[in-house]
C-alpha cells in the first residue's frame, strides 16, 4: 500500500534538490565562453544534470513502480491489493519463523486462493522449521483453498521436494 504523504513529501524534497542542481548546472553553461579554456566548466555542467538525475530518478520510479504494481497486482482500480508479504519475510530474516509463520497464516486467511503464501509456508517449514508434520498440514490445508488443479500440484510437488531435501539433509 502507498504512504502517500511521506513518498510525496520525500519525492518533492528529491524534486527540490535537483531543482537547485540543474539551476547550477544551467548557471555554469549560461557563463561559459567558447573555447577549449571552459571545458572544465561544461563538464561540471554536465556532471550536475547527471546528478539531479540521480537524485530524483530512484524516488520517482519507486512512485510509478509502487503506482503501477498495486494497480495491475490487484487486478485494477479498486480491486483487491494483493498480498503483502513484506512483514513475514523481515521477520523470517531476522530468524523469528513462528512469527513469520503467524504472518503468513494472516495473509492465508485473507487471500485462501493465492498459492505463492502456502508455497512460502511451506519454505519455512521445512527450511526453516524442519517440521515435516506441519508442512503436510499446510500442504493439506492449500489443496482445500485452492480451485485450480495446476496450483494444487505445483503445491504437492513442493511438498514434495521439501521432504526429499529434508529427508537428504537427515
Amino acid at each position: 500500500m502507498i504512504e502517500f504523504r511521506k513518498t510525496v513529501t520525500r519525492l518533492m524534497i528529491r524534486l527540490a534538490l535537483a531543482g537547485l542542481v540543474t539551476w547550477y548546472g544551467r548557471y555554469l553553461i549560461d557563463t561559459a565562453r567558447t573555447g577549449v579554456i571552459d571545458v572544465p566548466r561544461l563538464l561540471a555542467a554536465m556532471l550536475c544534470f547527471v546528478l539531479a538525475a540521480l537524485v530524483c530518478a530512484p524516488q520517482l520510479l519507486g512512485f510509478v513502480t509502487e503506482l503501477v504494481g498495486n494497480v495491475m497486482g490487484s487486478g485494477g482500480f479498486g480491486g483487491c491489493p494483493a498480498p503483502y508479504y513484506r512483514p513475514a519475510a523481515e521477520k523470517r530474516a531476522r530468524g523469528r519463523y513462528e512469527e513469520a509463520m503467524l504472518e503468513l497464516q494472516k495473509i492465508a486467511i485473507e487471500h485462501p486462493r493465492e498459492r505463492h503464501v502456502y508455497l512460502e509456508m511451506l519454505a519455512v517449514a521445512f527450511t526453516d522449521l524442519g517440521d515435516q508434520k506441519r508442512a503436510y498440514a499446510i500442504c493439506n490445508q492449500g489443496k482445500r483453498a485452492l480451485n485450480n488443479q495446476r496450483e494444487m500440484d505445483i503445491l504437492d510437488n513442493a511438498y514434495k521436494k521439501g521432504c526429499a531435501k529434508l529427508a537428504a539433509s537427515s
